[in-house]
Formats: structure tokens, sequence, C-alpha cells
């Protein structure tokens, strides 16, 4: 048995050196259970150590290390070794914090011991998020210590006695990015004063300060946009919108009635193109495209408007269509001249020519073969359906050419 374990582990040694499929992984990880089953702990412990070991420069593989850290705490726990099944519990909770173990899946003496590791694991984790959060303080790292704060001050009641000093050094760094007129970090860090210290009076008088500033200059930018949108000139206007987009624009009204602008704009020069497509005018549909990507404030903007644009690739080949079909657009014909020399040939019968024919996108006729039983009369009867004219055959692709096989009957 133990040396099929260990071919076994060699095996997925070299696929996780390699591109590691799932399957190698999962598969070594049922013979480990099988083991454990087996009562065999020790075998168990031994098989998993070296695929933890692996997995660990495998950090895009988190729920295969998390599978093999919990089959190594329950083999442990099956030969009593809490401790070290503790430690591969905590470790667990390293790699996901909000790790669940199921009552439905595991003993009382499982979750007990999953529980007394979280809480470990918890301590510890607050004691180095707190460590963290005064070094970023002690040099004044204030976007660190906010983004730490802001995950973790629910979670660490530890954090709570720097908040005052927080907000102290929220405060100097958001009246430093006031007085450099950038009002869109002095608003985020005058705000994260306030709600650490709310009786902080000069931070909130900065931030209402700030608040009003920002106001006047995301009013300044969508009058701006206004004039630019009005007069066509499309891309400082999508400069603005991006600006106003880009700084959190607190207007959200003003957002929405630009956006409504923007899509009914679009629909129109959409619904052009779409007219202008059967036509094949080419300087107008170059026209329209520049306009619509010109008119985009982003990418990816009015992507279900755009899906609607026909498309204008013109299609390969003629359309077939029948004689009698054809014949129905027919708007100048031609009878074929048929001297009397050759209808005294014909001896007062009457003669068949089957012409394949190809009808271009105007209406005229190109004869591709003629068929029939005097070649004089085939000559006579492809010169008069030369000079035929057709109206156009038009989809939804615009003006088509058509083939079809028109017969001629000639009497004498």
């Amino acid at each position: 048995m133990f040396r099929y374990a260990f071919a076994f582990l060699v095996s997925v040694q070299v696929a996780l050196g390699q591109t590691a499929p799932q399957d190698d992984v999962k598969d070594a990880l049922a013979h480990a259970e099988a083991l454990y089953f087996e009562a065999r702990f020790k075998d168990s412990i031994q098989l998993l150590t070296r695929i933890d070991d692996l997995l660990e420069t495998k950090p895009e593989r988190r729920q295969d290390r998390i599978n093999t850290k919990m089959q190594l705490a329950l083999a442990n726990i099956g030969l009593n070794e809490t401790a070290q099944a503790k430690n591969y519990l905590r470790e667990i909770y390293a790699l996901d914090a909000e790790y669940a173990v199921s009552p439905l899946l595991f003993s009382p003496k499982v979750l007990a011991l999953a529980n007394e590791a979280k809480a470990e694991y918890s301590v510890l984790r607050c004691q180095g998020v707190n460590e963290d959060a005064r070094q970023k303080l002690a040099v004044g790292n204030a976007k660190a210590l906010q983004d730490i704060l802001g995950s973790m001050r629910s979670k660490c009641t530890e954090l709570a006695a720097i908040e005052p000093a927080a907000a102290d050094l929220f405060y100097k760094t958001g009246v430093d990015a006031y007085k450099r007129g950038d009002f869109a970090d002095a608003q985020q860090k005058l705000r994260a004063a306030v709600q650490l210290a709310p009786k902080h009076e000069f931070a909130a008088q900065y931030l209402e300060l700030t608040q009003s500033k920002r106001q006047v200059e995301e009013d300044r930018v969508i009058l701006s946009w206004r004039k630019n949108f009005e007069a066509q000139q499309f891309k400082s206007a999508a400069a603005d919108y991006r600006s106003i987009v880009a700084n959190g624009g607190n207007n959200a009204q003003s957002l929405s009635q630009m956006n409504a602008e923007y899509r009914k704009t679009l629909s129109s020069l959409v619904e052009s193109w779409n007219r202008t497509c059967p036509t094949r005018d080419t300087a107008t549909m170059d026209s329209l495209r520049k306009q619509i990507s010109e008119l985009l404030p982003e990418p990816s903007f009015g992507e279900d408007i755009r899906a609607q644009m026909t498309n204008c690739k013109k299609p390969e080949g003629c359309v077939q269509m029948s004689a009698q079909l054809a014949l129905t657009r027919l708007k100048v014909r031609v009878n074929p001249e048929i001297s009397q020399t050759l209808r005294g040939f014909m001896r007062n019968s009457q003669v068949a020519v089957r012409l394949k024919t190809r009808i271009d996108e105007t209406g005229n006729v190109t004869v591709l073969d003629a068929q029939g039983e005097n070649v004089a009369v085939n000559n006579a009867v492809r010169n008069a359906v030369e000079r035929w004219k057709f109206a156009p055959a038009v989809d939804q692709t615009g003006p088509r050419c058509v083939e079809t096989e028109i017969p001629i009957i000639v009497g004498p």
C-alpha cells in the first residue's frame, strides 16, 4: 500500500511541477482520504504533507490548499495530536477567514477545535493588523491606514485606541489636499476624520468647504460638457464626462441626464446608419462611423444600442431566383431580330432557347450561356435579352445581383 502511495505522490509532484491538472490533486486527496478511513493516519499525513508542501508554491489553488490542510487536521485528530491539528486549522483561516466548518459533516470535537483555532487566529490577526496600523500612523501613511481601518475596524476592537490619532492624521492630510486643490482626496480624508471623530470641529468645517468647492467645480464641468455636447464637440464633451466620473461626481441626477443625452444621440446615429447601409453610400457611412466613435464617452458605452447596427458587409455571390419571379421585375423588353432567311430555315416551327443570365445590381443583363438547337437563333435571342432592363432586386443588405435561367420561345 505504501509503495503505491509513494508512486502516486511522485506522479502528483511531477504534475504540480508542470501544469498540475485539478484532477491530479483531487485524486491524491481522495487517496489520502481513503487512507484516513482505513485508520492509516500516519500514511495519510505523510502523503498530505508532501501535497501541502507542493501546493505552497501554488497560491492560485487556494481551495486545494484548504482541502489538504483540513484532511491534515482530521488525520492529526485521529492520532490525538490536537495541537498540530489546530495549527492546520489556523492555517485554513489564514487562507480564508470566513471558512465555515459544517456541523452536518464534522463531529462536535472537530467543530470545537475549529472554533478555538478561529478565535486564536482572529486574535493573532488583529495583533498583526494593530501593529501594522500603528506603523502606518507613525510614518504618516494616511492612505494605507485608511484602508486598514476601513476593512478591519469592525473586526479588531484594538484599533479603537488609535482612532483619535488617525483622525488627526486624516484631518491634516485632508487639509493639505484641500490647499493644493485636490478636492476629491480632501473630501475622502476629511470624511474619514469625521467618521472616526464626529466632534472634530475643524475636520467637519473643512469637509463642508471641500464639498462646496467640489460642487462648484462639478457644476463648471457640467456646463462645459453641455456646451461641447450641443456644439457636437464630442471629444471635448467626453473628456468632461470622464472627469466627472473619475472624481466620483456627487450629482447623480446630472450624470443620469448626461447618459440619457448620449443614448438619445447614439440611437439617432445608429438609426441613420441602418437607413444608409442598404444604399452603400460609403462617404455617409464613414462619416457616421466617425461620429459614433467620437461620441462615445467610454468604449463600453451604449453596447446595447450599437448591437442594433446593421452589418453592411455585402454578401458574396448573387441571389438565385426563378425565371417566373425574376420576370415580374422586367421593365424593358426587346424582342429578338430574326431574319426572313432564318425564319424560312425554321420551317414555320417554334424554337426554344434557354438562357443562363446574371442581372446586376442596377438591373442590366448579362447572358452567361444560351442553349438551343440553332446557333444563329441563340445569338439573336442573346443580343435581345442583353438589352432588357430589370428593376433592381433589394434585400436587407441593399441591391443584389440575381442569377436566373430564362426560357425563350421564338416563333416563325
